[in-house]
């Protein structure tokens, strides 16, 4: 009864705060949540909670900047997403879940490098390349829960304004984390734990939302940036040495 209050009260906080990054900048829900719930939730649950609940904020995200999406120039990409759905359901069955937890520890930490130090003005996004990129994410995405700063990277680079990517973004994750849950669903990934974290999860993500739609402008940016870029490296190196001592224990 303790150990589940813990995951409920645990999962709850790791939703809020990865809600208010997602909120803030359109991607990185699992990027910020995933490092604390990886320390008391088993990591193929783990997944399969934060891209259900995460759909919520999605769909929030869409319907704030329905007026500014790119719906023609996201039509391929999310396509291409979806296909990348089964394979990302393929590969979630088959890894062990203590390598998982090393795969999203460590895409977590380089995704926040990455992000900090690369210039996304310097690559040229042909449209292949965004279709094989939106590809590549959606299975990531399905199998690991990580695949934001990526796509990210990717509009960005195409200069579109802030309110533009958030929605566009989201466009993108709500349609192939949509077509992920019914693959949990069919390959029986929706357990009663899942159920439960699922539905605890969905109020404060929806604080976090509105918490960040009210207060974000008003934090100064940079500090922003650097607060929440050590946390969650902190963090995700936390869970990158717990999972690499299970396995070697």
């Amino acid at each position: 009864m303790i150990d589940l209050l813990n995951e409920i009260l645990i999962t709850a906080a790791s939703l809020l705060f990865g809600s208010f990054v997602l909120s803030s900048a359109g991607f990185g829900l699992g990027l910020a949540a995933f490092p604390f719930i990886l320390l008391i939730v088993e990591p193929k649950t783990a997944v399969v909670v934060v891209n259900t609940v995460s759909m919520v904020v999605f769909g929030l995200l869409v319907f704030q900047n329905r007026h500014k999406i790119k719906y023609k120039e996201m039509r391929i990409p999310i396509s291409a997403g979806l296909l990348g759905v089964p394979v990302g359901l393929f590969f979630l069955d088959l890894i062990d879940p203590n390598v998982l937890s090393i795969v999203i520890a460590v895409l977590i930490v380089a995704s926040v490098v990455f992000t900090t130090f690369f210039k996304s003005e310097s690559v040229e996004i042909t449209p292949s390349l965004f279709t094989l990129l939106s590809f590549l994410v959606g299975m990531v995405t399905v199998s690991t829960g990580i695949g934001g700063p990526l796509m990210a990277m990717v509009v960005v680079a195409k200069d579109w304004k802030r309110d533009t990517i958030r929605g566009s973004l989201a466009l993108y994750q709500i349609f192939v984390k949509g077509v992920s849950v019914v693959g949990y669903f069919a390959t029986q990934r929706f357990d009663s734990d899942v159920f439960t974290l699922t539905a605890v999860g969905v109020f404060p993500t929806v604080i976090g939302f509105l918490f960040a739609s009210a207060f974000v402008t008003r934090i100064q940016e940079g500090l922003y940036r650097k607060l929440i870029r050590a946390i969650i490296i902190t963090a995700g190196m936390t869970v990158l040495v717990k999972a690499v001592l299970q396995i070697a224990w």
